[in-house]
């Protein structure tokens, strides 16, 4: 409500009031003079948070969630397994984990009850991305390939276990003439 539509508000009702008091009272010796108060001030609406700011916050959430995706994944399944990965699958799955955090914290703040359908939806898929980055990086672990290089000029030792434990039978005969 404007300032000016609250001042006509008023007016009209100054303009009203001394007509009723005039029919209420009826002749000044008859009744005793009526005392008319005015009404309260009409109550604002609680303010709202404007949606830019909102909007503004949950970009700067969504930076803070995909920085805090790189950090997590890097030291929970190693940063030796994340060299290994190509950036679009990593890239893919920061941005699409980070993106599923400001979508739960929007269902959370927009709505009267924190945990609702929506949040819950949000959480289910923050879950299920983080399977599966679990089961990339297990499959990169896997199939790592060993960085120890192998030189040419190295010898290879091949032992058979069998053939040590017949040997001494075999130099060493030992029967019952020999002894």
């Amino acid at each position: 409500m404007d300032v000016t539509e609250q001042a006509e508000e008023q007016r009209a009702e100054a303009e009203v009031l001394p007509d009723a008091a005039a029919m209420l009272s009826g002749p000044p010796e008859a009744t005793p003079a009526l005392t008319v108060y005015p009404p309260p001030p009409p109550q604002s609406a609680p303010h709202t948070l404007n949606r830019t700011w909102l909007r503004i916050a949950y970009v700067a959430e969504f930076w803070i969630a995909l920085i805090a995706v790189f950090v997590a994944w890097s030291q929970i399944g190693g940063q030796a397994h994340l060299d290994l990965m190509a950036w679009y699958i990593k890239l893919s799955c920061a941005v699409a984990v980070a993106f599923c955090a400001v979508g739960m914290t929007s269902s959370i703040a927009e709505r009267p009850r924190a945990w609702n359908a929506r949040t819950m939806i949000w959480l289910l898929a923050i879950l299920v991305l983080l399977t599966l980055m679990s089961y990339i990086t297990y499959w990169y672990h896997l199939h790592e390939q060993d960085d120890q290089p192998s030189d040419e000029n190295s010898a290879t030792t091949v032992r058979n276990r069998m053939i040590e434990h017949d040997f001494p039978r075999v130099v060493i005969k030992r029967d019952r003439e020999d002894c």
